[in-house]
């Protein structure tokens, strides 16, 4: 049986889980940005009370972003350095559909309906993605793709049929022609996170170290060369990046 371990820093959660035995194992904080410091010490704990070695596991899953920039990458770091030392596979699982799973699972969002997913980069820009729910039991479809969106006006036309939202709440949320509830207490542990790596892991997905890396969306970088003009406000939902 498959022996996992999965990282979840993308957030202000730094949160940890080991499945072993066919048993989910968890240690989960709210350390805000202070992952760097707490992660290694969980990790540890977390072996010891599961008896799982940290060169025993099968495969290592953490969150790949969009997220947190230092948070994504410190999972990313720590995953390769003990994919490398125990001869593991890595997962990257998408931080938007590990949040929108997390929604489903609370039983937010309603068969048929959808969810957005926003998750702040830096003032004034989020990233957003959707999915629809296809039904009881049936998991979730990604409608759209991982898109950075800067300004602080709502984006053009409406927000994908009015769909609820799940994360980071944005100022324009509420201007929003067919305004929804809003979930900004809903936050993804490394449980939720293992579950959907053993099922991308399932399908193929699972990777050699080396290409276990942050998943970056299209634009999201705030260098340019000096000449460069201004980027532009950001693409309407639902266009092609």
């Amino acid at each position: 049986m498959t022996t996992l371990l999965a990282l979840e820093t993308s957030g202000t959660l730094c949160s940890v889980a080991i499945f072993a035995d066919g048993e989910w194992a968890e240690n989960t904080q709210n350390v805000q940005r202070m992952h760097n410091q707490v992660l290694l010490g969980q990790i540890a704990d977390l072996t010891r009370v599961t008896a799982v070695g940290r060169r025993g596991f099968d495969l290592i899953a953490f969150g790949a972003g969009p997220g947190s920039f230092t948070g994504v990458r410190i999972a990313a770091a720590t995953a390769q350095a003990l994919a490398f030392a125990g001869s593991a596979r890595i997962v990257a699982v998408p931080s938007s559909r590990a949040l929108a799973e997390t929604a489903n699972e609370r039983g937010l969002i309603a068969p048929g309906s959808g969810v957005v997913t926003v998750t702040r980069s830096r003032r004034d820009a989020h990233y957003l993605a959707a999915f629809t729910a296809d039904g009881a039991g049936a998991g979730l479809s990604q409608t759209l793709a991982d898109s950075l969106y800067l300004g602080v006006e709502p984006p053009a036309g409406e927000l994908l049929h009015g769909w609820i939202g799940v994360g980071d709440k944005p100022d324009w949320w509420e201007a929003l022609p067919l305004v929804t509830a809003f979930f900004d207490n809903c936050t993804t542990t490394a449980i939720t996170v293992g579950r959907l790596a053993l099922d991308i892991a399932g399908r193929g997905g699972a990777v050699a170290p080396e290409a276990g890396l942050p998943i970056y969306v299209t634009g999201d970088s705030p260098w340019k060369p000096s000449s460069a003009p201004a980027r532009p406000a950001g693409p309407a939902l639902g266009e092609s990046i």
